[in-house]
C-alpha cells in the first residue's frame, strides 16, 4: 500500500468520524475512531481514559463556541501500523468573534486495518 493511500485512508477516518463526531456532539462517532484506554496529554500530565476525555457539547456551552474557521490539518507521519496528524483552527462564537485558537496533535495506530486515535493533546491559545 502506498503512502498517499494510507494517508488519505487516515484522513478519512479522522475526517468522518472524529471531525463528524465532535461538530454533531457524537460521542458514539468519536468512539468508532477511538483506542481504549486513549492517552490524553494536557497541562504537562498524561491521562489514561476508558471513555473519550473532551464532551464536545459541554465544551461549546462553556466557551460559547459556535463554529471554528482557519481549519488547517496534515498527516505529518504515516507507516503501515502508526500515523501522526495535526489539525489546528479558531474557534468563533455565532457572530464570528474570535475565542481562541486550538493546536491538536493525534496519534493513529492501524487495528485490523482501520485506524484507530489512542493519543490525542491539544494546547488552546487566547484569540486576539
Amino acid at each position: 500500500m502506498t503512502l498517499e493511500i494510507l494517508k488519505e485512508e487516515l484522513r478519512k477516518a479522522y475526517q468522518d468520524y472524529y471531525v463528524v463526531g465532535f461538530s454533531n456532539n457524537d460521542l458514539t462517532l468519536i468512539d468508532q475512531v477511538v483506542q481504549y484506554p486513549v492517552a490524553y496529554i494536557s497541562n504537562g500530565q498524561v491521562k489514561l481514559y476508558d471513555q473519550y476525555p473532551v464532551d464536545p457539547a459541554r465544551l461549546k456551552a462553556e466557551k460559547g463556541w459556535d463554529h471554528s474557521r482557519d481549519w488547517s490539518f496534515d498527516v505529518v507521519a504515516i507507516s503501515e501500523t502508526e500515523g501522526r496528524i495535526e489539525a489546528s483552527a479558531t474557534r468563533c462564537r455565532a457572530d464570528g468573534s474570535v475565542i481562541e485558537h486550538v493546536h491538536a496533535y493525534y496519534a493513529f495506530t492501524r487495528v485490523d486495518g482501520r485506524w484507530k486515535m489512542y493519543a490525542l493533546s491539544g494546547v488552546t491559545m487566547p484569540g486576539n
